[in-house]
């Protein structure tokens, strides 16, 4: 289950000390599962849980830690930013932070401050080896992406044809991005610019060489390469990410029963 690091402009506690909320989070996560599993055996009055069981389990306590990452994503022991209700319900979020092993750390929608201008990318994440910059084609099922190097695409889809943003645009803009910041750390973490339709196709006569494009054909087959990569988290990714988070915008306010001031750094 992937980390999610930073949401939005939200307050997060891995920006107060990365190395520590990454390891507690496995921590906590391995201790939970196992008493869930615990708590579930004496209730079943057996030995062990059959595999249905087991996988409804899973299911149900993949949510519960969809809901403490949001949580830690937008909160502080002392203080705390509003996460809209709409979050909650982000099957992309959800399916980015549920798919993706534990020592892969998530930026989503990320707001960034370079000079005097605020900057929101889409997506970034942080493997134990490179950045991927990744930005997302709609999900509609079985639509067809026509890519190009103009403005906008060709989304078709049964009888239907519209224009959508050049998704190219995007990944380039947060890899320039990244890379100016990581640079000023002197970081090494190679950058990965990707383009994902994870239900629909992409067809591009004369595709970039500096952009990966996934679409439903090899989804899952880059999905499973990912989850099996079983290299722990590195110094390298955490400098880059401790980088990354110490040029977010942070929208807060201070838990207090008499009252918030909401505050921006």
């Amino acid at each position: 289950m992937a980390q999610l690091i930073k949401l939005n402009d939200y307050i997060s506690r891995y920006e107060s000390d990365l190395s520590r909320y990454t390891s507690l989070f496995v921590r906590l996560k391995i201790r939970r599962w196992r008493s869930i599993l615990e708590e579930e055996t004496k209730k079943q009055g057996t030995p062990r849980l059959d595999q249905t069981k087991v996988e409804e389990l899973k299911r149900s306590f993949l949510d519960q830690l969809f809901f403490s990452q949001i949580k830690w994503a937008s909160s502080t022991i002392v203080e705390k930013s509003n996460p809209h209700s709409s979050l909650y319900s982000d099957s992309r979020l959800r399916s980015l932070v549920q798919r993706f092993p534990d020592t892969f750390l998530l930026m989503y929608n990320p707001v960034f401050q370079l000079n005097r201008a605020k900057v929101q990318l889409e997506t970034l994440m942080l493997t134990p080896s490179k950045l991927m910059c990744m930005s997302f084609l709609n999900d509609e099922e079985d639509a067809l992406y026509v890519g190009s190097n103009a403005h906008f695409w060709q989304k078709k889809n049964k009888d239907r044809e519209e224009s959508v943003l050049n998704p190219v645009i995007s990944v380039r803009r947060m890899d320039k991005v990244s890379r100016v910041i990581l640079q000023e750390v002197e970081s090494e973490l190679p950058i990965e610019k990707v383009v994902i339709a994870e239900k629909g196709y992409i067809t591009y006569q004369n595709p970039p060489d500096d952009v990966l494009f996934i679409d439903k054909q090899d989804y899952e087959t880059w999905l499973t390469e990912l989850r099996n990569h079983t290299s722990p988290m590195k110094m390298m990714q955490f400098r880059a990410a401790k980088a990354l988070l110490d040029r977010c915008v942070i929208t807060k306010a201070r838990r207090s029963t008499g009252g918030t001031s909401i505050t921006q750094h």
